[in-house]
This record gives C-alpha cells, sequence and structure tokens, in this order.
C-alpha cells in the first residue's frame, strides 16, 4: 500500500473482529489506533472535507 500510495490501510485481526473494530495505519505516519468502523468513516469525511476547504 505505502509503494501504491494509498493513505490508510486497516488491519482486521482476530481480536479487532471480536472488538468489532478495525486498526487503521496512516502513510508516513504509522499507527493511528483502534477504531469502529463508523469512527473510521466520520474521520475520513472530516479529512475530506478539511482539505477541501483548504483548497
Amino acid at each position: 500500500t505505502e509503494l501504491m500510495k494509498v493513505p490508510y490501510m486497516l488491519v482486521i485481526g482476530e481480536r479487532e473482529m471480536n472488538e468489532e473494530k478495525v486498526s487503521v495505519r496512516r502513510q508516513g505516519k504509522g499507527d493511528a489506533g483502534t477504531k469502529s468502523v463508523e469512527e473510521f468513516i466520520t474521520m475520513i469525511l472530516e479529512e475530506i472535507k478539511n482539505r477541501r476547504a483548504a483548497e
């Protein structure tokens, strides 16, 4: 994913499955913590909104 410049990678292992969460890794910044899918989507939408406002 880093070579393809994908900004986020979601890792879903056994622990994440049991907790119904995803581990988030951000390109160039590393581990961004564990979040619910809803929290991740909210985070991404906020980031998109902020980028558009900055243009």
